[in-house]
């Protein structure tokens, strides 16, 4: 149900979609160090919860995107050139306004 998510408003072009608040919480498998990234992602209606495809399969499941959102959370510098691959990061999204894991990979 929407009503357990905070809704956001967002700029065109992705506009024509709802978004809400999402916390995804990135572990460096390496190190074991988990940091918390405060996003957003498009809310699916069908399923009553936000899309996890782009985390799952898209842009943000490659370890060089969940490099630079690891290092945003704490304000670091971003470094691009980091090797791209599928196995230095992990990550649970998290629903900030009831607390509930949506997605979980660790």
């Amino acid at each position: 149900m929407i009503q357990n998510w905070e809704v956001i408003e967002v700029e065109p072009p992705h506009d024509g979609y709802i978004w809400v608040k999402i916390i995804a919480h990135i572990r460096d498998n390496d190190t074991g160090e988990i940091r918390k990234y405060e996003t957003s992602a498009i809310y699916d209606e069908e399923s009553e919860m936000p899309s996890i495809f782009i985390w799952e399969e898209g842009n943000f499941s490659c370890d060089c995107n969940r490099h630079l959102f690891f290092k945003r959370a704490k304000n670091e510098q971003d470094e691009f050139d980091f090797e791209c691959g599928h196995i230095r990061y992990s990550v649970n999204l998290q629903n900030p306004k009831t607390g509930e894991y949506f997605y979980k990979e660790f």
